[in-house]
């Protein structure tokens, strides 16, 4: 990626953080429109549920947390590690109030780690499951990785028949 602009920087990592803010309150917002009765419920049975949805964030937000602060992934997981993991952490979380705690937790780690970016980590890479990727890349994808998943939990509403815009 070469060198940056030290003011291109500044904005990168700031438009970071507000991303994450903003991708995190729309999440949290969706989240609180689906009914208790239907937080574990799912339309398939490889499906993910709300509240799974909601902890595979957690645990995608700490992976990307630790990427962004320089830390390695180590050992290097397979693609179907990655997803086995993934799916063993969520059966961890099964009440919404601990699933909001720690999906809160996780989003503020990722803005607490966006803001130890240096412009010299900023032109690097990280390695991951699916080989090598610009640090920028790694920035971007927690905002965009909560705000997808939102967007998984308002369509599981839809499949309840609630057809409301809870925007």
């Amino acid at each position: 990626m070469g060198a940056t602009k030290p003011d291109c920087f500044k904005e990168n990592v700031a438009d970071c953080q507000a991303r994450v803010e903003a991708a995190a309150g729309r999440f949290v917002k969706t989240l609180s429109f689906v009914p208790d009765v239907k937080l574990k419920s799912s339309p398939a049975k490889t499906a993910r549920s709300a509240i799974a949805i909601a902890a595979h964030c957690v645990l995608a937000n700490r992976m990307f947390a630790k990427v962004i602060r320089g830390e390695p992934i180590s050992p290097m997981p397979t693609p179907e590690q990655v997803t086995d993991s993934s799916r063993k952490f969520e059966a961890t979380i099964t009440e919404r109030a601990d699933a909001l705690r720690q999906f809160e937790a996780s989003w503020k780690e990722v803005i607490a780690a966006l803001g130890t970016m240096t412009p010299e980590r900023f032109a690097g890479s990280a390695n991951s499951p699916f080989g090598p990727l610009p640090i920028a890349v790694w920035m971007h994808l927690p905002g965009r990785h909560m705000d997808n998943h939102a967007a998984q939990i308002d369509y599981l509403q839809t499949t309840w028949g609630d057809l409301a815009d809870h925007m």
